[in-house]
């Protein structure tokens, strides 16, 4: 993702086990930081719900809860925006494969509600060509 070059306040980068405790002390981390901003409710819950996704899907589905592979996480903040990146080491996907989990034939489809939810609470969301890595851009809303 070619980002603007920005001033960061908050930078938080660490390669993890692929296990979800240590996947929501990130969460909990970067939400703690972002309260500090004075960010509204709505801006937090969109930034928390996109964490969760994009951290569960790195652990669950990319490395299968394989405590022996990694997830790398980074993530960047300022007043205004903050960055992030999630890479874990599974094969990858195709996000525009999968099925819209919106409509009606693919309702009871378990996968696919992540990345809509990514892409619809993310300013900018992308997944690079192998599938394995997500960057997203989320920047607050005007209060």
């Amino acid at each position: 993702m070619n980002l603007e070059p920005q001033s960061w306040t908050w930078t938080r980068e660490c390669t993890f086990p692929s296990d979800m405790d240590t996947a929501h002390s990130l969460i909990n981390e970067v939400m703690a930081v972002m309260r500090t901003k004075l960010w509204n409710a709505k801006d937090l819950f969109a930034l928390e719900l996109t964490l969760e996704e994009a951290l569960a899907n790195a652990v669950k589905h990319g490395n299968g809860s394989d405590p022996t592979k990694q997830v790398r996480f980074d993530c960047k903040s300022n007043q205004n925006m903050v960055y992030v990146r999630v890479e874990d080491e599974g094969s990858g996907f195709d996000p525009r494969r999968l099925a819209d989990p919106r409509e009606p034939e693919n309702q009871m489809i378990e996968s696919g509600r992540g990345v809509l939810l990514v892409t619809h609470f993310t300013t900018r969301a992308q997944w690079n060509e192998r599938g394995n890595v997500v960057e997203f851009v989320k920047e607050r809303s005007a209060q």
